[in-house]
């Protein structure tokens, strides 16, 4: 961690990156602190719409140049790797999570984690921050989160782990994530009374506000589509004749009245609907559009300020699974400070 007269570095490699919600976050907290300023020094990420999103929108620090994608995580030469003081990373969460198998460390994907420790072991960066799902943390994945904190532990790095929630945090989306944060035991380890949980944020805007003001038409399934959706959910005729824009909870069955979206999913899970009131008699019933996915992952984008580009050769599928997988970055940036604070 280099320091200059106005403010200290975080050098940072973010490992399964994404579209770099690390990078996000840490790009508001630039503006906002005197006294700290992130700096990435590479990312590692191998699904080419991935790689081609975080292009679009991160540069090396002089901006003139991508950052060096170093890929596959498991290919990496661990000496070539350039130093780094934080390493983050969502490691792959489909072993732990409800809409995957929980197989937990019988799924080889979930030896990805090993990776980590890997690099972590030779560069010993300051800081380890990490996502996962909340199921990883529970039930029979349980286990392999005790193992993770040992492996931890033994690696040298003290660590606390938090579970947040978007929608406490100003977002209209109810996300739950787990968040892990170390500090090198040889360096101090973690201050006397850290707490990995920020206040809670009251929500001032719902789900009517993160929506587009005038959706493509291509987004509303026919009337007929509809009608089929209520006879397999058993709906009564009127069942989406409401009077203002909702998130209809398609794996529940369910119109969400407290005004918040489920969790953002790919699209391939099917589970996030819009119902708007009723038409002509008709009823208004559609999937969200790319710019609602991100929105509700936290991103400012309105007339005035689009924080996320799309590449030109991404498409709905390719940009909602990006959103889906990705890191909600409101509560990113709020648990970051809220760290670095302590620190």
């Amino acid at each position: 961690m280099a320091s200059t007269s106005k403010k200290t570095i975080v050098r940072v490699f973010e490992g399964f990156a994404g579209y770099g919600g690390a990078s996000f976050a840490m790009k508001r907290l630039n503006k906002k602190s005197k006294k700290l300023r992130f700096e990435v020094v590479g990312y590692s990420e191998i699904c080419q719409s991935a790689i081609d999103l975080y292009n679009a929108n991160h540069k090396s620090c002089n901006h003139k140049s991508p950052l060096k994608n170093w890929g596959d995580i498991t290919k990496i030469d661990v000496s070539e790797l350039p130093n780094f003081d934080m390493f983050t990373g969502g490691f792959p969460c489909q072993p732990f999570s409800s809409a995957g198998s929980r197989l937990g460390e019988l799924d080889p994907r979930g030896t990805l984690f090993a990776e980590i420790i890997r690099i972590c072991k030779v560069k010993k960066p300051k800081y380890i921050f990490l996502e996962n799902v909340v199921g990883l943390s529970r039930g029979k994945c349980k286990p392999t989160f005790e193992n993770i904190l040992r492996i931890f532990k033994e690696i040298g790095y003290d660590i606390q782990t938090t579970i947040l929630n978007s929608k406490d945090y100003g977002v209209p989306q109810t996300r739950q994530r787990l968040w892990f944060f170390g500090v090198r035991q040889d360096l101090g380890g973690l201050p006397n009374n850290f707490s990995m949980t920020p206040e809670k944020v009251e929500m001032t805007e719902f789900i009517e506000d993160y929506l587009d003001a005038t959706p493509a038409e291509d987004l509303y399934k026919s009337q007929r589509q509809v009608d089929h959706v209520k006879e397999v959910h058993n709906k009564p005729a009127d069942y989406f004749h409401v009077q203002e824009r909702l998130c209809y909870d398609y794996y529940n069955r369910k119109i969400r009245t407290d005004r918040v979206c489920m969790t953002i999913t790919p699209p391939n899970h099917n589970v996030v609907r819009i119902v708007e009131p009723p038409v002509n008699g008709q009823d208004r019933f559609r999937k969200l559009s790319i710019d609602e996915h991100f929105r509700l992952m936290g991103f400012k984008i309105n007339e005035k300020e689009r924080e996320i580009i799309y590449p030109d050769n991404q498409t709905y599928i390719q940009l909602g699974e990006r959103a889906g997988n990705g890191w909600e970055i409101n509560v990113v940036t709020i648990l970051l400070e809220h760290i670095f604070k302590q620190l």
